[in-house]
Formats: C-alpha cells, structure tokens, sequence
C-alpha cells in the first residue's frame, strides 16, 4: 500500500516540477539561498534538531513563482538524517522602497509606548522597528519528498517507582513526505536577502511512530514545525 502511495506521489511531484520550469513561467526575479534553523516534531517529550537547506527561487512580476532546493536535517525524533527536496508554489509581495520600510519601522516603535519600566519600553521600540523592516513577504505551499538513512532510535528507560516504561522513535519507512506551508520575511540589502522562515509541516504517510513499552502505544509523527534564519542572492 505504502509503495503505490509513494510512486504515485513522485509521479506528481515530476509533473508539478516540469510545469513550473517551463521557460514562460517566470522570468523575472531568481535569487539562490542558504538556510539553517530547527526542525521540531510538535509533540510533547520529543525534541528537534538541525536542519541545514539551500534553494533556488524564481518570480514573476506578479509576484507568483515556485522553489526548489535540497534539506538535510540531523535526526527526526532521535533517527538521523533526513535528507529531503522540497518544491513550492510560492508569492512574493510588491518590494518596499526604502522610505517606506522606514515610516513602517518608525511606525512600528509607537508599539513600545506605555511599558512600565524603561527597559521593557526600549525592548519593544527596537523590535518593533526592526520587525517593520522587511521589504517583502512570501508565502509558500509544497510539498517535501525524502529519504531517512538512519535507524530507529535507541530506548530511552524512565523508571516511575517500580515501574519502568520504554520509550523510542520507530522508522516504520525510509521514504518520507511532508506537505509544507510556510512564509518568508525578507530583509532586502542591495541583492542580498536576510530572510526568517517559519513553516509547518505533515507528513500523510506517518513515516516515524513514537513508541512506548510495556504500554504497547504507538503515535504516528505526523505534524512538526520549523523555524529557519537564511541569506538569498539575487540575480
């Protein structure tokens, strides 16, 4: 059941990929990327780890484009690396001009009015302005397909008095796929783009269970989350 699943999916992902490269599709702005930041099944006890990706992105005047790149996260749950290829739909706001990003940050500091104490007033005004910064926002839906190299993760033993419980990550598949939705901040210097990511992520498939003994419960780890800090070129 597992197999047919997967090969219909990357029969999708191919048609989807071909379509966006068309030649006539975007043509306007590309930019290439780096990003690093952490990647988080949303589940209580089960911790996340790095995730390092680097991408490509094209744009069309209207603001409508796609990405593609390549993801490598240290271990999911406790198994070790993830290697995966996302692909997106993507739109990009109008960029701001300069003077506009500036009323906006300056806009931003009134938030920091009416704090208390002198520091919390501070804190707020430069995080309202520097959060008022950015040039554009992108928001992005897509999907993930990937590949888990690493094992099952070891059992963890907690012990409650005389009782002693189990816990660890089962690898139920190598073959993984997320459906990812997520924005971007960008904050534009010249050609260069510092960007912030958050995104969320599922995973249809519930590759990766979380495991507990003598209990005999199983969860699937279907939802995660993850926040990354990048820089993009754009040419």
């Amino acid at each position: 059941m597992i197999i047919r699943h997967e090969n219909k999916i990357c029969s999708f992902i191919l048609i989807l990929f071909a379509t966006m490269m068309s030649p006539h599709a975007f043509a306007q702005i590309r930019d290439v990327s780096v990003g690093v930041g952490v990647y988080k099944p949303l589940y209580n006890g089960v911790g996340g780890d790095v995730t390092v990706t680097a991408g490509y992105g094209q744009f069309s005047s209207s603001g409508l484009g796609f990405r593609a790149g390549l993801q490598w996260t240290s271990s999911v749950a406790k198994v070790d690396h993830a290697f995966g290829a996302p692909v997106a739909f993507a739109w990009r706001s109008p960029s701001r001009t300069a003077s506009e990003r500036l009323h906006s940050g300056a806009a931003g500091t009134m938030r920091g009015y009416g704090y208390p104490s002198l520091e919390g007033a501070a804190g707020s005004l430069l995080a309202g302005f520097l959060m008022n910064l950015f040039s554009d926002v992108e928001f992005y839906a897509g999907v993930t397909p990937g590949w888990i190299s690493g094992a099952s993760s070891p059992k963890s033993t907690t012990y409650q008095g005389s009782k002693v419980e189990e816990k660890w990550t089962e690898k139920r598949s190598p073959f993984f796929l997320t459906l990812d939705a997520g924005m971007c901040i960008n904050y534009s210097i010249w050609r260069f783009d510092v960007k912030l990511m958050p995104a969320f992520h599922f995973d249809p498939l519930g590759s990766l269970c979380r495991r507990a003994e003598p209990a005999g419960t199983e969860m699937p780890l279907r939802w995660f989350f993850s926040f990354s800090g990048g820089l993009a070129y754009r040419f």
